[in-house]
């Protein structure tokens, strides 16, 4: 079914039609769920995701076209999943749950670290540093982590006519083992999908899986032929040096480092945007980190994102130069690893000039290297 119409910024007659049904049964489902949840009887107001969605707004309007969607404009589907969230809701406490502290096994593994070039939020799940048998004993304690997490990934979503309305969740599988494959694994999982599935429906804009297992290979697409083409195309499956792929979908400087990117926790003196540069065989690049127009004191950023590579960090002074300052450089023989991670400099400029890297790819045979690299002043 094309449901391109049910959107508030491209609403068609028809679908505005079915909006307009579905939001005629609020008052009545709204008593339903008054009458069946305790509660939600005791709430002034019923929200979803913090939006009054029995007063008529854009925020509204995108929350009601969700659920429209989620069952193909079929209003009364659409008017018995709206209540059975209202009472999933009020009886489950989500607002407060939003707010409230992590148990300890489930901190460090998540980032929520801005929009990707679509305007979603980003949300990044690392599964490889998880205690597998304490973040998944408990299955009920797993289904509110993880609804939490959700729950603050669409805080960040403005439910404007035109905006961003779904999210851009990363899943790195790095030092995943077959534990993966645990009954209690698979029970967590499960339950979180059908509560994700049930109450948080249209979210799913964009799934990156990073550093993706091949013994998780067949099995997911398996899994995923049985998807709807709509839900299937939302899923990219990325290897362990996929970082060029990785980039064009999210930023570097969005990407935790121990995944190739350029966001630290927590964050130093430089957190922004970096330079990219794709070494060839036997090739090295120089890229001009930062033209510093006088004294001054500058901090530099750089990493290779998978394998290795020689490197040095120059100041070209601008009155001489032929005559640059090596600031720092690998020894002959020892390379910069991805394993590294990041690794940072400062260096106090007397004059004009420029300060430079360049990234020597020489031991490699077949496969270029991806770097980045960025500076500032401090």
């Amino acid at each position: 079914m094309d449901l391109s119409h049910c959107y508030l910024h491209s609403l068609g007659e028809a679908e505005s039609a079915k909006l307009e049904q579905l939001r005629s049964k609020l008052p009545e489902i709204v008593n339903q769920v008054k009458e069946e949840s305790q509660e939600a009887a005791a709430l002034n107001d019923l929200t979803i995701w913090r939006v009054k969605v029995t007063e008529k707004s854009d925020a509204s309007d995108i929350v009601l076209l969700k659920y429209l969607r989620a069952e193909e404009l079929d209003v009364d589907k659409a008017a018995e999943r709206l209540k059975s969230t209202f009472v999933f809701r009020a009886d489950c406490r989500i607002d407060e749950l939003a707010e409230a502290e992590l148990p300890e096994q489930f901190q460090g593994h998540d980032f929520i670290t801005g929009s990707d070039a679509d305007g979603r939020p980003i949300m990044i799940s690392r599964f490889g540093s998880m205690d597998i048998d304490k973040v998944f004993g408990d299955t009920e304690a797993f289904v509110r982590y993880r609804a939490k997490l959700m729950e603050q990934a669409i805080q960040l979503l403005a439910f404007k006519k035109g905006t961003a309305e779904d999210l851009c969740q990363v899943h790195d599988y790095s030092g995943v083992m077959s534990s993966m494959y645990k009954s209690e694994v698979k029970a967590g999982v499960s339950a979180i999908s059908k509560v994700f599935s049930e109450h948080y429906p249209e979210f799913k804009g964009k799934t990156l899986f990073v550093n993706f297992p091949a013994v998780f290979s067949k099995p997911f697409k398996a899994f995923s032929a049985l998807l709807p083409e709509r839900t299937r195309k939302k899923f990219i499956i990325l290897g362990t040096e996929d970082h060029q792929i990785l980039f064009e979908h999210l930023a570097p400087h969005m990407v935790p480092e121990a995944i190739g990117g350029m966001s630290r926790t927590p964050p130093g003196p430089l957190d922004g945007e970096c330079r990219v540069v794709q070494v060839g065989v036997r090739k090295t690049d120089t890229i001009e980190m930062f033209a510093a127009t006088g004294p001054c004191s500058i901090a530099w950023d750089l990493r290779v994102c998978s394998r290795e590579v020689a490197y040095e960090v120059t100041f070209v002074p601008a009155d001489a130069p032929d005559t640059p300052t090596v600031v720092q450089a690998s020894e002959k023989g020892q390379y910069l690893k991805a394993e590294d991670g990041i690794i940072s400099g400062t260096f106090e400029s007397k004059s004009a000039g420029s300060l430079k890297c360049s990234f020597s790819n020489e031991c490699a045979w077949f496969k270029a290297r991806l770097c980045c690299c960025r500076a500032g002043l401090v």
